[in-house]
């Protein structure tokens, strides 16, 4: 579903659809994605979408480059969704589950697209959909924070339940949602770009959620939220100074 709406929004934009454009055709596009929207891109370019029988997205768009995309899968969703020795599902503990789902909900991801994101799930969608030809694709990560807190307090539990489950360094290496196993893409016509990201899932896309959910951030929201005006908190230097070196990268192609 997610890959049909950015399919249907990206062709619209470069003028399909009977849409006027807003973007030139004649001009490289790039995109970058964070977390699932890494996977709903992969669909949308994939020419094993059926959808591209008809119009190939793959031919607008240059490069991807995804950031904290769960390629392989999330222990964290397998937690929450999988059933255990095939007689009872299991359920994490409340407060567990009640963490992942509020962090979710803070960067509008919809809960139900856990069941897209565990390791079966995606060892099928990987066995099922193709990269293009077409198209240079790019990967990195946040891998937590280099301070004290690896990573805002949502994430703590899940990143410390990573930690503990992981049976190789790059697994128990992560940004509190993806581990960096996961996160990395080894297929051939992947690159890593830049350094990897002192920053925890929801850093990666600017979102500081110490910030939010502390007494100021509450207060600040619901004020915003009163006046019925967008907000978005301009995101820390080391987050712009990774995106630019995303951008350095793909504008030479």
């Amino acid at each position: 579903m997610r890959g049909k709406q950015l399919r249907t929004q990206v062709l619209e934009a470069f003028g399909n659809n009977e849409q006027p454009p807003v973007l030139n055709p004649e001009e490289k596009a790039h995109i970058i994605a964070h977390s699932m929207g890494g996977l709903d891109s992969r669909y949308m370019l994939s020419p094993d979408n059926a959808d591209n029988e008809t119009i190939d997205a793959a031919k607008l768009i240059s490069s991807l480059t995804t950031v904290g995309t769960p390629h392989k899968g999330s222990p964290i969703a397998d937690l929450l969704s999988l059933p255990l020795d095939g007689r009872a599902r299991f359920k994490a503990s409340t407060f567990l589950e009640g963490q992942v789902i509020a962090s979710l909900a803070l960067l509008g991801i919809s809960n139900q697209g856990l069941r897209d994101l565990t390791t079966p799930k995606m060892a099928d969608f990987n066995a099922s959909y193709r990269d293009s030809d077409r198209v240079r694709y790019f990967w990195t990560t946040g891998i937590g924070r280099s301070t004290a807190s690896a990573t805002s307090v949502p994430f703590l539990p899940l990143h410390e339940y990573l930690s503990l489950i992981g049976k190789s360094e790059d697994e128990t290496i992560s940004d509190g949602v993806v581990p960096l196993a996961s996160a990395r893409r080894e297929e051939a016509g992947w690159e890593p770009v830049g350094s990897l990201w002192d920053a925890d899932h929801a850093d990666e896309v600017g979102h500081d959620l110490d910030k939010y959910l502390s007494p100021r951030g509450i207060i600040t929201a619901l004020a915003i939220a009163l006046r019925h005006e967008p907000h978005m908190a301009p995101p820390p230097a080391r987050i712009l100074t990774k995106y630019d070196e995303i951008i350095a990268r793909v504008s030479s192609l």
